[in-house]
């Protein structure tokens, strides 16, 4: 496990086990990292997948609306899995990055 490391790091570790939905995501980290726990930090979090995707680190999957408000009524829950890129630069950090004590 890599905590205490940076948060995009930590989606690419949660998403090692499989793909997960912005929600899910959201709220695993936001228990994890202080001050996460707000509308705020879980739009960080949100653009940290978003830039990941943009960068073919994760992919992005199938998107519904938050017709429920489970997470942010109105919104897009996407579904992001791990890509290639993505598997070789978590084992990558898995080697190189050292967590911080927090």
């Amino acid at each position: 496990m890599m905590e205490g490391t940076p948060v995009k790091f930590r989606i690419l570790e949660f998403l090692e086990n499989g793909p997960k939905r912005t929600d899910e995501i959201c709220f695993a980290l936001c228990k994890e990292y202080p001050g996460y726990d707000t509308d705020y930090g879980r739009a960080k979090i949100k653009f940290d997948c978003i830039e990941l995707a943009s960068a073919g680190i994760i992919n992005e999957g199938e998107a519904v609306i938050d017709e429920e408000g489970k997470f942010q009524k109105g919104k897009l829950l996407i579904m992001y899995s791990i890509s290639g890129l993505g598997k070789e630069y978590l084992s990558y950090l898995k080697e190189t990055v050292k967590p911080q004590k927090v």
